[in-house]
């Protein structure tokens, strides 16, 4: 890693160059031996110097007043919403709270202190050292200090969902009244990092130190961060910018946090959101359904310029926008053969067209249109990460890209449903009569699990592709609460799931693909992926020292999860389409690698523009 110094401590100081990465490094003795930086990277040279005022996707000058509201599609039921808890927090809630670090919206790895003044590594990198600011304060007067940081981290480290994700930390130590240390168990990587940029947020241990931070509350929090909780219900909560706000002025939240007040209102309803947005009730709203994206907002509105659509390109993330899960712990899909059997059978082709206006690309990567995922043939570095795996994976990893089948998108794809026959039959299920059974007699049957009418909507032609096969395909429409006891439990067969995850995508790996992670019910590992093989290339991908390492580990490994064949990958992420009131004034970030959206927090209210569309707020 590479860091520019914030202040220099007394004692020696060594820069080490180490596997391809510039390590800012200090002795793992006393504090005083440490030079302690103001950022850190392990990718790359940091962008923003010790000086820097603020970054470069930012107005540092936008004004602040005004409101925001977002739509939400769930109740307000909680304000813990942390590690093991079995009710979401309100969305927004994040604003509350402060971390250690924060991550540059402009730099692949670039992080940068936050609650911590300087961050420091011992020799062996197993030791991050954080120095907060002394400024640093809770809403309620307090300072926050090295003993929040340690109860926060002992709470979240005995949680199972905490423990999975903070594996890597061993200890935390109280060195001074605003120093920690942070011991690890192995050698700080660029995923650790990441994690830290979101969690665990740093609590007050003054507030929780005699309520569990895990259990459903409605006792207000007590942040640190730019915005407190002004009024709440069931179906809303407001959010107020706290005018003394103990970080306002540092270089990562400068340009930052502009309006007085966010509102978020609960919509249970899409049709119904859709329609207060077009009445100027919603300010903002990211826009997932294509078809609604291209024919649902041509209002008087929008032909004045009032009401306007955009295009957030984020460099932050790839994925699948939309998979089909398969459960690979419940028979028969524990056969890898009936899973790409179902793979290969979904007639992606169609429903693009007929649902999709023919917008969508499909996912052929769990990290698609990045660098960390695979294509063609694997390359000689990859080839050395999967060679001694060659016993434990499907050969076609070496022999042959991966590819689903194609059609013309009219009627069913009869040449993808006779591969899909053929891989059913190997597997012992035969057609007797209408119906396709196993060796036993007992029928095919699966079931999917929807959220909402559109993912219904991708799941009704589907059943009838399997019908055709003589599967007994079902469809089960859910409310969020029994869909978050189901996906805990995983008692299902088949859900329809969004996949996307960071880039890179080191951070989440374990989270989504490891087996430790198979069996925790707050884990993403929803399929149930248990293989060795994957964990190995988990591991290499954590433990690379460079950016082509860290590729290469991540084709592979993307290889292997293709040929698992434990999801059916349907639309790749891509450009953010977003549906706004042009009340707010936006930063220029067109000539800028952004890998964060800017909205909200970076946006502002503009008064003038707000008259326009006969809302002032």
């Amino acid at each position: 890693m590479r860091a520019h110094p914030h202040k220099r401590s007394t004692g020696r100081v060594r820069r080490a160059w180490s596997g391809g990465l510039l390590c800012l490094l200090g002795q793992a003795g006393g504090a005083d031996e440490l030079e302690f930086s103001h950022g850190i990277s392990l990718l790359h040279e940091l962008k923003y110097g010790p000086d820097f005022e603020h970054f470069e996707y930012v107005d540092a000058n936008a004004p602040k007043g005004g409101a925001m509201t977002f739509s939400s599609g769930e109740d307000i039921r909680n304000f813990a919403g942390e590690f093991d808890n079995t009710i979401a927090a309100p969305p927004g809630y994040g604003r509350i709270y402060d971390t250690l670090i924060v991550r540059s919206g402009d730099e692949l790895g670039g992080f940068y202190g936050r609650l911590a003044q300087g961050i420091a590594v011992t020799d062996d990198r197993q030791t991050l050292v954080f120095r907060l600011h002394p400024e640093a304060r809770f809403h309620d007067g307090e300072p926050v200090t090295a003993h929040d940081v340690k109860f926060t981290f002992d709470w979240a480290l005995q949680t199972i969902d905490g423990g999975l994700v903070l594996s890597w930390i061993d200890s935390v130590e109280v060195t001074g009244e605003r120093e920690a240390r942070v011991h690890l168990k192995e050698t700080l990587k660029d995923s650790h990092l990441r994690f830290l940029t979101a969690e665990p947020r740093i609590l007050p241990e003054h507030h929780w130190r005699d309520r569990n931070p895990s259990e459903t509350t409605l006792v207000e929090p007590v942040g640190s961060g730019p915005y407190r909780i002004k009024r709440w219900a069931r179906d809303h909560i407001q959010y107020q910018r706290v005018e003394d706000y103990w970080g306002r002025h540092l270089p990562v939240t400068r340009g930052f946090y502009n309006f007085d007040e966010l509102h978020y209102d609960v919509y249970r309803d899409a049709t119904v959101l859709r329609e207060s947005l077009r009445k100027g009730l919603i300010d903002y709203y990211v826009e997932n359904d294509v078809r609604h994206w291209a024919g649902s907002y041509d209002t008087p509105a929008a032909q004045k310029g009032l009401l306007r659509r955009g295009e957030v390109t984020s460099r932050v993330a790839a994925g699948m926008n939309t998979a089909i899960g398969l459960n690979s712990k419940r028979p028969p899909l524990d056969d890898v053969r009936v899973r790409e059997a179902l793979t290969v059978a979904f007639d992606f082709d169609w429903l693009n067209r007929a649902l999709h206006a023919g917008a969508y690309q499909r996912a052929f990567s769990y990290f698609p249109n990045s660098a960390f995922g695979a294509t063609g043939l694997p390359t000689p570095d990859e080839v050395a990460l999967l060679e001694p795996l060659r016993d434990r994976i499907d050969p076609r990893v070496f022999s042959e890209p991966f590819h689903l089948p194609a059609s013309a998108g009219r009627g069913y794809g009869r040449e993808a449903l006779s591969k899909a026959q053929a891989l059913l039959a190997e597997a012992g299920w035969q057609v007797t009569g209408d119906r396709r059974v196993n060796p036993a007699g007992e029928p095919f049957e699966i079931e999917f699990i929807a959220r909402n009418i559109d993912q219904q909507r991708i799941l009704i032609p589907y059943t009838q592709a399997l019908k055709r096969l003589g599967i007994e395909a079902n469809i089960r429409l859910v409310e969020v609460a029994q869909f978050i006891r189901l996906i805990r439990s995983r008692e299902f067969d088949a859900i329809v799931r969004q996949l996307v995850l960071p880039l890179p995508p080191m951070a989440l790996l374990p989270f989504q693909f490891s087996s430790a992670a198979a069996s925790q019910p707050m884990t993403s590992n929803l399929t149930g992926v248990d293989d060795p093989a994957i964990d190995a290339l988990i591991d290499h991908a954590l433990n690379a020292t460079d950016m082509d390492a860290m590729v290469a580990a991540c084709r592979a490994l993307d290889r292997v999860l293709l040929r698992g064949y434990y999801h059916i990958p349907l639309e790749a992420s891509t450009d953010t389409h977003i549906v706004y009131w042009d009340r707010f004034g936006q930063p220029d970030t067109d000539a800028l690698a952004v890998y964060e959206s800017p909205a909200p927090d970076t946006w502002w209210y503009d008064p003038q523009r707000a008259e326009r569309t006969s809302r002032p707020r």
